[in-house]
């Protein structure tokens, strides 16, 4: 195999697949290396994990075709060190030595078969559906956070995807605070519901909004028994899905309130992060007062304690509650802009927060015991 291609085009295009490195690969020594091969006018790289896959098209000069598996980690180092200018040439001999040379930088190392590397399925798209790529990725955005990141409970390391009744719908939980986003843009086979990992979401939407997609650009996702995949143009990730029992999540969704408050997100924002470098590290609690026309934000640790005030246009009676102020910055982060509505029943039940501008999310956070 002889390939010759821009520095900055492969940088570009094995950083796609690279993502995928995890700490599982260092067990296995063939799951350190990615497949490079000759494809039609460029090569096909692949890097998998065993759980997770992407494949990704990188458009190249072929001069012979091969295939070869490659040391990522040291593949990319040596690439990114080499002159801008150069173009990079790859070669590989029949003993599976590669060479890359630019300029006058010559380096040699060793390779792999593709047979000794796993086989990666391809998407199966029997039962598949599309979906516009930004709006996906703004659904991704604005739940997995919520999602848990430990690994007792494996179920709530992934989002459910859910299709029922003609409304997609994507939703996170760490136990504590719960993300629910739907969409009618979907109009999938059937209906559906199963829990993808968020690993290969975050990835999923990491391309989209690395890749320069256009509007008009659409996901196509296909699902079978155990896992899904995901096609954007010549681009694919593939991924086990996750096994368990999603909980029953619309049962601690509010279905009324006593009260509800307009807030403005960036003085919110900017309010409770100073609240949060007092709070104690142990409880990681900050105290909200609503009183008519302001919040009163306060925070305390046994070293430190912190008080402010935001403007409001609260009219009602003095209303305390506790957040874990983490799951308040997040949701604000993922407002973007928007401003959000908080609705409470009292302040030892959930609370309800929507971002204005999109009635289709809605966020849930346990309230913190008050001290």
């Amino acid at each position: 195999m002889r390939i010759s291609s821009s520095r900055d085009t492969l940088i570009k295009g094995i950083q796609t697949i690279q993502a995928g490195v995890s700490s599982k690969t260092g067990t296995i020594p063939i799951l350190q290396n990615f497949l490079m091969e000759t494809e039609e006018k460029g090569i096909k790289v692949v890097f998998t994990d065993l759980e997770m896959a992407i494949k990704h098209y990188i458009p190249v000069s072929v001069k012979s075709e091969g295939s070869i598996t490659v040391p990522i980690k040291k593949f990319m180092e040596i690439v990114q060190n080499l002159g801008g200018e150069s173009e990079v040439n790859v070669a590989v001999d029949d003993s599976n030595r590669i060479s890359i040379l630019s300029g006058k930088a010559r380096f040699k190392m060793g390779g792999v078969p593709k047979n000794d590397y796993p086989v990666i399925p391809d998407l199966d798209e029997s039962n598949s559906f599309k979906i516009p790529a930004k709006a996906l990725a703004e659904m991704i955005n604005g739940t997995i956070f919520s999602a848990s990141t430990e690994d007792d409970r494996h179920f709530l390391n992934g989002l459910l995807w859910k299709y029922e009744k003609d409304l997609f719908s994507l939703v996170a939980t760490d136990g504590r605070r719960l993300a629910v986003t739907t969409s009618k843009k979907v109009k999938a086979k059937k209906d559906f519901k199963v829990i993808v990992p968020a690993k290969i979401l975050a990835e999923l939407s990491r391309f989209i909004k690395g890749a320069g997609i256009d509007d008009k650009e659409e996901v196509t996702v296909g699902l079978s028994s155990n896992q899904i995949g995901f096609r954007i143009g010549k681009t694919v990730f593939i991924s086990r899905l996750v096994e368990g029992n999603f909980p029953a999540y619309e049962q601690i969704i509010p279905k009324s309130h006593e009260m509800q408050i307009d807030l403005k997100t960036e003085a919110l924002m900017a309010v409770t992060k100073r609240a949060a470098i007092c709070s104690s590290e142990r409880s990681g609690s900050v105290k909200y007062t609503f009183k008519p026309g302001a919040l009163v934000v306060t925070s305390a640790s046994s070293s430190m304690d912190f008080e402010d005030e935001i403007e409001t246009g609260y009219k009602g009676k003095e209303f305390q509650i506790s957040f874990n102020p983490k799951f308040i910055m997040d949701i604000l982060k993922a407002s973007g802009e928007n401003d959000i509505s908080a609705e409470f029943a009292s302040s030892s039940t959930p609370a309800l927060l929507r971002v204005k501008g999109r009635e289709d999310t809605i966020y849930i956070i346990m309230p913190l015991r008050t001290q």
